[in-house]
């Protein structure tokens, strides 16, 4: 894993960081072609998200994941990986308490580690086949971002309970609440709790940003080699006997189950491209329409992530409409809906304002129009 590239990391101005979706579209043609990009943020929270979570939110508790600490070799059924719920609930406090005490009887220290030797360790962890698990909470709904109008990050325009809803982020123009989707969810780690490989859901972008504790690892791969990404995953990863059995449209649903695990290096050795980061607290992850990405946690932490969408989102949109339905799997977001409403938006926008050029010759109304009338033709 030594050998894959990072992904490029970029530091706004705090200018700059006051209009998030312009800042992420100026840098969207470099960064998209590596499928993530990191972001330092330019200003610090005040309150951490021990404080938010123990203090601001005193009833605060959640369920975690338990999730093997191996690499499946998907020979048949048995074999296959699941993260199931661990039964219990844990306070921020508790797990943090779970989570030193697994490191320290692991490493006989207390410090965080090197990133390099970290990522050596989970894969040696994961290849050596011990029935091995860690806890992972996961998809939990809330927010670690402060209500303290004095703390800078919680009141810009980058927390992530916003986020979502700025625009011209399409999702704002979702009328109901879709947790991960519309509104953020955490993602408290221990040593080596992981992600596996997945897109997100239709697609879309999201925004990952580290709150506390130890770094995370990502791996990812850019929207354009999807399609080889996904290839190489049949062919390489899952067995003949499991293709056999469930076929391709069974490894798509294995896939989208978010537990397919496995070295980074085995997309490089079959020529796909694929980057990596590690991911520090006040840094944000931005992956990018059909990326597919994985990482895994150095210790105890608290992340938090939700979707958004720009106009070019649709185009990418309709081919995960197309997924979906072949998958037999139900959308989350309405997307004819969606692009109507939009659609109305820009129309109007481009009857008021004053061009210097023809509306239908932008980027940014060709994105929504061409789409649109496409829809209307079917």
């Amino acid at each position: 894993t030594n050998t894959i590239p990072e992904c490029p990391t970029y530091h706004p101005s705090e200018h700059e960081f006051e209009h998030p979706l312009v800042y992420l579209q100026k840098i969207a043609p470099e960064a998209s072609e590596y499928g993530i990009c990191k972001i330092v943020s330019p200003i610090a929270a005040s309150n951490p998200a021990a404080f938010v979570l123990m203090k601001e939110k005193k009833d605060f508790k959640f369920e975690t994941n338990v999730q093997p600490l191996r690499l499946s070799k998907w020979i048949d059924e048995k074999d296959i990986i699941s993260f199931s719920l661990r039964g219990r609930k844990y306070t921020y406090h508790e797990f943090e308490d779970l989570a030193d005490k697994a490191f320290f009887s692991r490493f006989h220290s207390s410090g965080g580690l090197p990133s390099s030797y970290a990522e050596k360790e989970f894969w040696h962890e994961m290849g050596s086949g011990e029935r091995e698990t860690v806890e992972y909470g996961v998809n939990v709904e809330g927010s670690a971002f402060s209500c303290d109008p004095n703390d800078r990050l919680g009141t810009s325009k980058w927390n992530l309970k916003n986020f979502s809803r700025l625009p011209p982020s399409l999702l704002r123009l979702v009328d109901r609440e879709i947790p991960g989707i519309t509104d953020p969810m955490l993602y408290i780690g221990m040593l080596f709790s992981m992600f596996a490989w997945h897109v997100e859901d239709h697609y879309l972008y999201s925004i990952n940003y580290h709150h506390s504790g130890a770094n995370k690892t990502w791996y990812g791969v850019p929207g354009y080699a999807a399609s080889q990404f996904e290839k190489t995953v049949l062919q390489h990863v899952y067995s003949n006997k499991i293709l056999t059995k469930h076929g391709d449209d069974g490894a798509f649903k294995f896939l989208a189950q978010k537990t397919t695990m496995f070295p980074p290096n085995v997309m490089l050795q079959h020529d796909v491209a694929v980057y990596k980061a590690v991911q520090k607290p006040g840094e944000f992850i931005i992956t990018f329409p059909r990326a597919y990405h994985a990482g895994f946690s150095h210790g105890f932490n608290c992340g938090e992530a939700v979707n958004f969408a720009n106009g070019d989102w649709f185009q990418l949109r309709a081919a995960a409409s197309r997924r979906y339905a072949h998958l037999r799997m139900m959308p989350l977001i309405p997307y004819e809906e969606l692009l109507y409403k939009e659609a109305m938006l820009v129309y109007k926008s481009s009857r008021v304002r004053s061009y210097k050029k023809k509306p239908e010759d932008t980027a940014s109304y060709q994105a929504i129009m061409l789409p649109f009338l496409h829809l209307m033709q079917s």
